[in-house]
């Protein structure tokens, strides 16, 4: 099976989800994240808000944001295909602002250095056990990885997106994790 079909039959499985076995499968992985040395101690975090069918860290974030840690999500520059971390603050809608394909970004930018992050959790359409990932098929992780890869790299997915095998190419980074609510599977 092709990205193409693999996206189309995942998305279809996710949707079929309840917004409720989303929520619960959601608070699973936020347990699991919660658990991880690295992420306990991490000082500098890049995370992703969540777009309708991903699943949602917003409990994690906001307990790490009152923790004063470095939380910061994608800014993305949709003209040069790239994206940086920038500082996130709160988690109110009015320090927020959507931008294309629903994606929420701190109202006020504030890019911070690549050096600095010790942790990314990376959303995605699917996942595969050897830390595999099938994007929306933009680039922009694959491309802000492959620039400024930090010590961990962890993927969130529902179980409904985790496949045998993410087809590859040269160009795809990996996860040192892939997190899902009955599993959690190192590269």
């Amino acid at each position: 099976m092709n990205k193409a079909n693999f996206r189309k039959s995942i998305t279809t499985a996710v949707a079929n989800m309840t917004a409720k076995q989303q929520q619960n499968a959601s608070d699973e992985i936020c347990k699991h994240l919660s658990g991880f040395a690295s992420v306990a101690t991490a000082d500098a975090i890049l995370v992703y808000l969540p777009i309708k069918d991903e699943v949602d860290l917003r409990p994690l974030i906001s307990l790490w944001i009152d923790e004063s840690r470095t939380v910061c999500v994608p800014l993305i520059d949709w003209e040069a295909k790239t994206m940086r971390g920038g500082l996130l603050t709160s988690l109110e809608p009015r320090a927020l602002v959507e931008s294309k394909h629903s994606i929420q970004e701190p109202k006020e930018k504030h890019p911070l250095p690549t050096d600095c992050i010790d942790v990314i959790i990376v959303p995605g359409i699917g996942f595969d056990r050897a830390g595999g990932r099938l994007g929306r098929g933009g680039g922009f992780y694959d491309k802000f990885l492959g620039q400024s890869r930090p010590p961990v790299v962890i993927g969130v997915c529902f179980d409904e997106q985790l496949i045998s095998c993410v087809p590859r190419e040269q160009h795809d980074q990996e996860m040192n994790v892939v997190v899902t609510p009955s599993n959690v599977y190192f590269e």
